[in-house]
């Protein structure tokens, strides 16, 4: 028999003369009750697979086991033990439903006996035996058996009632109530189950002996009665996959030695999880991976593509655990030319590869991954696979420093949330590498820019390849800019402001932006308590980023994801007013933004911002809520709707609040709102109450009777703090 062939039921008492349970293996467990519900579910998997119009069966995965001796056609089931008795159950009850037990007794015995038995106790063999020449008709009515299968077959004269004390025995009667309230009384199920031709249920089965395994071993990973584990039976398959190829020689050795090594120190480092079971999710994990970017580079259109492609393909990048073998080969995953780009990726992690390199693995194996931790392990896959690049050491390390420093640069800057941006991000590293071994040459000649990925950052890196390729030594001075964590390769604004409108690009202007703009952009900055960069950019312009119609952002400080990136300070940096900024920066970037702020001259709602970081800190989504040029809302979360203070009143109240005592005789508090009442700074004044707003270029103030004015003390304050607009 074949490594690794698939079989039915049938086919497979087709090439062995029995099928023996040995004596090592523990009792029929399936039917047991405690395991109903596990045997329900597995049943109601076969009955679908077999009623199907559709043609579409099952795979139950492995079977292992061994021949005796060379000479031996008794195959010695080792793994698959619960599955086959299953089988061979569903067979006798379906033959003896169809009135096809002579067909069923001439497949299935020889000589009177089972040519499927047990040789865990003599009892369980007679069983078997019985079973398989027994002479039992289904229910004339044409009903379920209600469980009454059992009943009959223990009141048979052939039945020993010392078999009742047998577990297997008293299993399989368990079993059978179960078919027969599954199935009913079937029709036409047996031709479908004996068809050798187009097989409803199949499974792969692994002569160890053959594929270099003992028993011994097989005991020692099945102990406690255990079957293999889910990556076991994938390996199996897939050493049997690739066994005619030329390359392959070593392949299993590879698998169960230097690649197994690899995943173990990988799993070593997690605590509190069994080290075993982290070993076979993080090699099944890495093999699903390397479908996914298969099976993404096969793909002729990401948009468009058939639904099912894109569905497997989805299928693959969430996969934890096992996939089916018969679906891998349906969607004919793992050819030999993606196991070969398997193989030589986990030789190079496995060769020292560099701490980078494996801290990548790791990222893209873990659960939590995501599409851009998947497309940076890509990168080094199509890196080591490629055969454009020189195996010249020095020149090899040149070569793959520029392809991290491009291939980061384009993921860093570019949008990868979905399958579809995703595959078409694979495509195009993979078309990429074929110009790996002279990639800054490659993309300053581009007649045709890489796609995939931002057409923007494409434009960027083609730019800047072409200066490297004039003049080497800008190379360096590009590496210390696109190294700043909040620009992650997007320097193309320094370019710009170091490129006079007629001229070329200035080197010291280049530095000089290039250290500015990366000390600004500095997280103690972005993330300053002060809000100093927001801040002093107001002094100089309204940079706010629009949200829609009518929200404004002072722009969020994190730089976790380009999307956090892109939607914030990357919309700023390429304008007028931060390059004014830039301009004005000397030494120490926070002096230098304080300085800024307290030079401000502007006079319209910037000044109270510029003044007052607290205004801000009521943001705290860092938006504001604006209606016409002057009426600004602070919103406390995203809307209008939820709480929100109008600016100038907040402003006022925070300035009384740093001012106490300046009203004797009056209490203050603020009234922030989240409908369509004006926020307003409410003032009590002996018993009555005053609220103090500003709407439509101008301050207002009523009471319970109306507007009234302003009290002249606040209006004195108002006028020496600058909140000098009309009063209404």
């Amino acid at each position: 028999m074949s490594e690794a062939r698939q079989h039915s039921f049938a086919t497979l008492f087709s090439s062995v003369d029995a099928v023996e349970i040995p004596i090592i293996q523990r009792d029929y467990a399936q039917g047991r009750e405690q395991s109903t519900e596990v045997l329900g579910g597995f049943l109601a998997s076969l009955r679908d697979a077999l009623s199907s119009e559709d043609g579409r069966g099952i795979d139950l995965d492995f079977i292992y086991g061994t021949f005796e001796d060379s000479a031996s056609s008794v195959l010695s089931l080792l793994d698959g033990q619960q599955r086959l008795t299953t089988l061979f159950l569903l067979h006798w009850y379906v033959a003896m439903c169809e009135g096809q037990l002579e067909d069923f007794r001439a497949r299935w015995t020889k000589g009177g006996r089972s040519r499927f038995t047990y040789a865990t106790r003599p009892s369980s063999a007679e069983f078997f035996d019985a079973l398989a020449s027994a002479v039992v008709a289904p229910p004339a009515d044409g009903k379920q058996w209600e469980g009454r299968l059992s009943e009959r077959l223990v009141d048979s004269n052939w039945f020993f009632l010392s078999w009742r004390s047998d577990p297997t025995v008293k299993s399989c009667l368990t079993a059978l109530n179960s078919i027969a309230k599954t199935f009913g009384v079937t029709e036409g199920m047996y031709a479908r189950l004996i068809d050798e031709r187009e097989p409803r249920i199949t499974f792969h089965f692994l002569d160890l002996e053959r594929f270099g395994l003992t028993d011994d071993l097989y005991i020692k990973m099945n102990a406690r009665g255990k079957p293999l584990t889910a990556f076991e039976n994938f390996k199996a398959w897939l050493v049997g996959r690739v066994a005619p190829e030329p390359w392959a020689g070593d392949f299993d050795l590879a698998m169960d030695q230097k690649w197994m090594d690899l995943f173990w120190r990988l799993a070593s480092q997690k605590k509190n999880v069994p080290v075993g079971q982290v070993v076979d999710d993080f090699y099944l994990r890495f093999m699903y991976v390397m479908a996914f970017f298969d099976a993404c580079n096969q793909i002729e259109r990401a948009y468009g593509a058939p639904k099912q492609a894109v569905e497997w393909i989805m299928r693959l990048r969430q996969a934890r655990g096992y996939i089916p073998l018969r679906e891998l080969e349906g969607y004919g995953a793992f050819s030999p030319s993606t196991a070969q780009v398997a193989s030589v990726a986990l030789d190079h992690f496995c060769d020292p590869a560099s701490t980078a390199d494996l801290a990548t693995l790791e990222r893209a194996l873990a659960p939590n991954s995501d599409y851009l931790d998947l497309m940076r392990l890509f990168c080094i896959i199509a890196w080591v696979n490629c055969s454009a690049v020189t195996s010249e050491p020095s020149g090899l390390e040149r070569e793959r420093s520029r392809w991290d420093r491009v291939t980061s640069n384009l993921l860093a800057n570019h949008r990868i949330d979905d399958v579809y941006a995703a595959i078409l991000a694979i495509k195009g590293v993979q078309a990429l590498s074929s110009h790996a071994g002279n990639l800054y040459e490659s993309l300053s000649k581009a007649t045709e820019p890489p796609t995939g990925f931002s057409g923007e950052q494409v434009k960027e890196e083609v730019r800047k390849a072409r200066l490297i390729v004039e003049d080497p030594t800008w190379e360096d001075l590009f590496i210390e800019a696109e190294a700043h964590p909040y620009l992650q390769g997007k320097i193309g604004f320094l370019l710009d402001f170091s490129t006079p409108s007629e001229g070329a690009l200035d080197r010291d202007t280049f530095s000089r932006y290039s250290e500015r703009a990366r000390a600004v952009l500095d997280a103690s900055v972005r993330a300053s308590t002060e809000h100093l960069l927001e801040r002093a950019l107001l002094s100089i312009d309204d940079y706010l980023i629009g949200r829609g119609s009518s929200k404004f952002s002072f722009c969020q400080p994190d730089a976790g994801t380009y999307r956090d990136r892109s939607e914030n300070w990357l919309k700023v940096i390429g304008r007028r007013e931060f390059q004014n900024l830039l301009d004005r920066i000397e030494g120490d970037a926070s002096a230098a933004l304080r300085e800024l702020i307290e030079a401000a001259v502007c006079t319209d709602w910037r000044r109270y911002v510029v003044a007052e970081p607290q205004l801000i800190d009521y943001c705290g989504e860092r938006l504001i809520h604006r209606e016409g040029s002057d009426d600004i809302y602070l919103l406390s979360r995203k809307r209008l709707s939820g709480y929100h203070a109008e600016l100038r009143s907040y402003a006022l109240f925070l300035a009384l609040q740093r001012s106490k005592g300046t009203l004797p005789g009056i209490t203050y508090r603020y009234a922030e709102t989240y409908d369509d009442t004006q926020p307003a700074l409410v003032l009590q004044v002996g018993t009555q109450e005053l609220r103090v707003s500003y709407r439509a270029n101008a301050w207002r103030s009523s009471g319970s009777s109306g507007q009234v004015s302003i009290p002249e003390i606040l209006v004195k304050f108002m006028e020496e703090h600058g909140f000098t607009e009309s009063r209404g």
